[in-house]
């Protein structure tokens, strides 16, 4: 599966992190990422992506050319005049996934609920793993459970 990375984002967050703890404050607020699990099992694949301050109208899926792309933004909603001291992450994320031929990626369900976004690919039924019985010899039966 393929992750996409961004150097220079976490640089600019690891440099956050040492000015932050030298000046006692962060410079800039740092970028949000989502973090996402990938588990699959025999009758499906499932992508499950931390996103808490994520509003559903801010979260966008696609898939494209057999890729998965998850995008999103966690907007920051301060008041006018007011002092802050950000140590939470905002921005916006992209994270892109190949899919496997055993993926059936025309019937994919997400779900959000409690910050957690759930995508859900069923597997194709050629690619779900089956037992192939083994016969002895020609003109045998074959063995059965």
């Amino acid at each position: 599966m393929l992750t996409h990375w961004e150097a220079a984002s976490t640089l600019d967050r690891m440099l956050d992190d040492v000015m932050g703890s030298m000046l006692g404050t962060a410079a800039s607020p740092h970028t949000f990422t989502a973090a996402i699990d990938v588990r699959t099992g025999e009758d499906e694949v499932v992508f499950v992506c931390d996103v808490p301050g994520v509003k559903h109208e801010d979260i966008e899926i696609t898939v494209e050319n057999r890729v998965l792309t998850i995008k999103g933004t966690r907007k920051f909603e301060g008041r006018e005049n007011e002092q802050i001291l950000l140590g939470r992450a905002y921005g916006s994320f992209e994270r892109s996934f190949n899919l496997s031929d055993a993926i059936d990626d025309s019937r994919p369900v997400a779900s959000l609920a409690d910050g957690v976004l759930t995508v859900r690919f069923p597997k194709h039924a050629k690619a779900k793993p089956r037992r192939i019985p083994v016969a002895i010899g020609p003109g045998h039966k074959q063995l059965e459970e």
